[in-house]
């Protein structure tokens, strides 16, 4: 159950700061792109780090149900990660 909470909190700060930064080069923010690019390495490699553990704990245990229920936390976090980011960066523009 952490690992999907983990996986979930990444995920979620993952999007965010990919769709911050998508909104950060549309609106010509130069200076945060660097920092936000920073943030983003590091929730990547959360991200994907969290689930290369899942896949080899599946291997390990032949439990191919967990695996496959690694989506509902990427699908959870993604789309409130993008939600998130839409109303912190439209707050920051103003």
């Amino acid at each position: 159950m952490t690992s999907y909470l983990i996986l979930f909190v990444a995920q979620t700060c993952y999007i965010a700061t990919r769709a911050f930064q998508q909104l950060n080069v549309m609106h010509h923010k130069r200076v945060w792109l660097f920092w936000t690019s920073a943030v983003m390495a590091i929730f990547e490699c959360t991200v994907y780090g969290s689930i290369t553990f899942k896949a080899i704990e599946v291997v390990d245990s032949g439990d191919i149900l967990s695996f496959a229920l690694i989506v509902i936390p990427l699908w959870l976090g993604g789309s409130l990660g993008s939600l998130c980011s839409m109303e912190i960066h439209k707050r920051l523009r103003k």
